[in-house]
């Protein structure tokens, strides 16, 4: 009779570790696909020297990928413009010298009830 429980004991904790395992993986590669998608992004909006259509398309980009988006630009003089809608994106690039790139998104780990927003931060220079 007791090695019932024992097995029945090691059976539920090898499926519990399992199920543990799959759920952090899970959430890493929600985190490895927001940060290269953050990368991608910052790599286009210096590629194109700030063109707003290429910043309203990574606003897109964004959107499909879960993500939420803020772009902030920085101009010669030292204003600043916080854009967080593809539909406020700045005309006026002429004389902006960084765009700082900010990208949130949800990571979750379900298993555990774990839920949290995310962000990572980077400069177009």
């Amino acid at each position: 009779m007791s090695q019932i429980i024992k097995t029945f004991m090691c059976v539920f904790l090898i499926l519990f570790m399992t199920a543990a395992t799959i759920g952090i993986l899970t959430a890493y590669l929600q985190v490895l696909g927001a940060q290269d998608l953050q990368a991608q992004i910052v790599d286009e909006i210096e590629n194109s020297d700030y063109a707003p259509a290429v910043v309203r398309e990574c606003f897109a980009n964004a959107e499909k990928a879960g993500c939420e988006l803020t772009v902030t630009y920085y101009y010669e003089g030292g204003g600043t413009v916080c854009c967080t809608d593809s539909a406020f994106v700045a005309t006026d690039v002429s004389s902006v010298t960084m765009a700082r790139v900010e990208l949130s998104f949800p990571l979750e780990i379900r298993l555990f009830g774990f839920s949290k927003r995310h962000s990572f931060t980077g400069y177009a220079k």
